[in-house]
């Protein structure tokens, strides 16, 4: 499925868990019954081992560790209702390890480095894109697709949707967003 003329930037995801990558693409098959796309352009492994998203319709395989540009052309299941206008990027982890219901910020050093250099990936692949030109750009993590239930400029903790990605990718990855973009959420279009 091609993306549309405009992507908006980058969603900021965590796996809230630390399976492998093979569990996590049969998690989403078998249990959530995802069969047109998985869940994200690249995860970042504990290891800082990037997978990018090759093959978006198989139960397994559909990543690899071979960089591909045309990871960031496959539309994935982010974040509902925004999957078509943001690349998806995630690491293992987010929660803590003797209770997942327990949102917890486990990115190591690596996994750190690697999620920046997948937003500036994704950038450059962006800038690539002609029909991308003038697009006002955003990262975020996927909390902050919330709604400003009171309207206050923020997602307040209370309003959120879930914890992912377990820290706050809004403001630590600000200066990738454009100006423009600074004083508006994601769904103020």
């Amino acid at each position: 499925m091609p993306r549309p003329e405009k992507i908006k930037g980058v969603a900021i995801h965590c796996s809230a868990g630390y399976s492998s990558i093979e569990a996590i693409e049969i998690y989403w098959w078998d249990i959530l019954g995802w069969r047109k796309s998985k869940g994200y352009n690249a995860i970042v492994d504990l290891d800082g081992q990037i997978w990018y998203l090759v093959k978006p319709t198989v139960r397994t395989g559909g990543y690899s560790k071979t960089s591909s540009k045309s990871t960031y052309r496959f539309i994935t299941n982010g974040v509902l209702g925004f999957n078509d206008e943001y690349i998806h990027i995630s690491y293992v982890g987010g929660v803590k390890k003797d209770n997942y219901k327990i949102a917890k910020d486990t990115r190591t050093p690596d996994q750190k480095l690697k999620l920046q250099h997948l937003i500036s990936d994704s950038m450059l692949w962006l800038e690539s894109q002609e029909q991308n030109t003038e697009v006002d750009f955003w990262v975020g993590g996927h909390r902050d697709f919330s709604d400003d239930q009171n309207g206050n400029g923020e997602i307040d903790t209370w309003e959120r949707i879930k914890e992912c990605p377990s820290f706050d990718a809004m403001h630590e990855y600000l200066h990738y967003t454009s100006i423009d973009r600074r004083l508006k959420l994601p769904t103020d279009r």
